[in-house]
């Protein structure tokens, strides 16, 4: 196979960005930290109750709002089957669709980056066969070009993949410290959203940048 110029010489196209889509990908990079701020919130606080309950005998700080058995390991296995099932089961449904939103922003590049990286691994492979016979999809790009371009995407996916398995291992965490915590009213005079935020970044010749971020809010 005949090997093409350099594709910085020949001023050829560019392959699709790596970074396209990124306000996107950290949108859903936040919602995947939102739960974990979430599961680490219900620890502090579950962990703020037993230290009161101890040095404080006569004031109430926790009320018993419902005496019937709720198991934390059915709440774990339900959202090992399906996640959310074990959020629905604490009766905490506003966490739902915050699971599946963060599963489908990551699936949605999971399989967008495989694809990417399937295209120039293929095309690698068929520049580096010797074989005359083989039709060169690419090229516009170098050996180099490709194989750069085929190693972006394969850790682009990868780290999807280890997004996915930390939002489902977060899901059921998330679902075993409610179902601990699901019989316990802290407080209503105290309370603690987090919300995810996708705003134009302000930069003096950019227009068209913006960035993913969490908003606090306090209430007491």
């Amino acid at each position: 196979m005949q090997k093409p110029k350099n594709c910085i010489e020949q001023n050829c196209a560019k392959p699709q960005s790596p970074n396209g889509n990124k306000a996107l990908m950290q949108f859903a990079i936040m919602l995947f930290l939102m739960l974990l701020l979430n599961l680490f919130t219900s620890q502090s606080l579950f962990a703020q109750e037993e230290s009161d309950s101890i040095f404080l005998e006569e004031a109430q700080v926790v009320q018993v709002v419902d005496t019937a058995y709720h198991s934390p390991k059915k709440a774990g296995w339900l959202s090992t089957a399906i996640p959310g099932l074990g959020q629905a089961y604490n009766k905490k449904y506003w966490k739902i669709p915050v699971i599946y939103a963060a599963f489908g922003g990551i699936t949605y590049f999971l399989i967008k980056n495989n694809g990417e990286y399937i295209k120039y691994r293929d095309a690698y492979i068929a520049r580096i066969d010797d074989d005359p016979t083989t039709i060169d999809d690419f090229p516009e790009y170098t050996t180099e070009n490709l194989r750069v371009y085929k190693n972006i995407y394969w850790k682009k996916r990868d780290f999807n993949i280890i997004l996915l398995a930390g939002v489902f291992t977060l899901n059921i965490l998330d679902a075993i410290v409610d179902a601990h915590f699901y019989t316990y009213d802290i407080s209503d005079d105290l309370s603690l959203k987090v919300r995810p935020v996708v705003a134009p970044a302000l930069h003096f010749g950019s227009s068209n940048s913006s960035y993913a971020g969490l908003s606090f809010s306090l209430s007491f």
